[in-house]
């Protein structure tokens, strides 16, 4: 039996990943697109075309809620990042009991729902009733108010959710880090901030890429959060894309927005990927 060569197994074993990838993204993506340079309210993909829907986006007011997406995204990404640094070099120089109970605790809530666990923190933010307000009120007679339906909640709800996907990449990334190096430029008389930024973060920086990149998609595409956390208070851009494609039945807008969003994301993500070595990360 012959054997297959090698140049052509590795095409034929990418081809059902790149036939789900062209099914599943590039042709819906390809169809948003197309739906976007159709006319207002147009469910067809015959019309004429027209940018009419980019010029509603940037005119509408449609703006404000993606300057809150991007505030959210970039803030959830630094917040997660500061906090999530400490955690990972704890956990990484750590190969114990203690990190793997700690990894445990800080994956587990990725296995119940994001709802769940939102409705969740807002009982817990409740100004009346509410866990923090009841408990303080009960133990010290603390009377206190309640940041639920603001945006400091919605900022609490993507730091909380999101946390985890800078963490584990971060560990991964602090792991590649010569611990010689590290007793070496202390050895010749180092401080910690010249660690850090010599020697941890060129070392680690794949895994902080990578868990930055994770963090700001998905925060950037969040909605959830806003709608539990934020209610009528604050706008981002997922909210209004939603409100086009149901309530406002205004396919073709909706689209616009959606590929602005992608346009974005893309002009962030791309760039930063260039800049991450996969191989040194993965010990290639």
């Amino acid at each position: 039996m012959a054997s297959l060569d090698p140049r052509k197994a590795g095409p034929l074993a990418m081809a059902p990943v790149a036939a789900l990838l062209v099914v599943g993204f590039l042709v819906p993506l390809v169809l948003v697109a197309w739906l976007s340079l159709m006319p207002e309210r147009t469910f067809g993909l015959d019309a004429g075309l027209t940018l009419a829907n980019y010029a509603t986006a940037f005119e509408d007011g449609y703006i404000v809620p993606l300057g809150w997406s991007l505030f959210f995204a970039a803030a959830t990404t630094a917040i997660c990042l500061l906090v999530a640094w400490p955690m990972a070099k704890t956990l990484a120089r750590r190969g114990s009991a203690f990190a793997l109970v700690v990894t445990i605790l800080v994956a587990l809530p990725i296995f119940v729902s994001e709802s769940v666990r939102l409705f969740g923190t807002a009982l817990f933010l409740m100004p009346r009733g509410g866990i923090l307000a009841g408990s303080l009120n009960a133990l010290f007679g603390f009377q206190v108010g309640s940041i639920l339906y603001t945006k400091t909640a919605t900022l609490l709800g993507l730091v909380y959710v999101y946390l985890p996907f800078a963490l584990f990449p971060m560990i991964l990334g602090l792991s590649q880090v010569p611990r010689d190096q590290v007793e070496a430029a202390r050895d010749l008389g180092a401080s910690r901030w010249q660690v850090l930024r010599e020697v941890e973060l060129p070392n680690a920086m794949p895994g902080l890429l990578i868990g930055g990149l994770l963090v700001f998609v998905l925060a950037f595409g969040a909605n959830t959060e806003a709608n539990i956390l934020g209610g009528q208070s604050v706008a981002v851009i997922t909210k209004s894309i939603d409100q086009r494609f149901s309530y406002a039945q205004d396919w073709p807008l909706g689209s616009a927005l959606t590929i602005l969003v992608c346009a974005i994301t893309a002009a962030v993500v791309f760039p930063v990927l260039e800049r991450i070595d996969l191989d040194r990360l993965l010990r290639r």
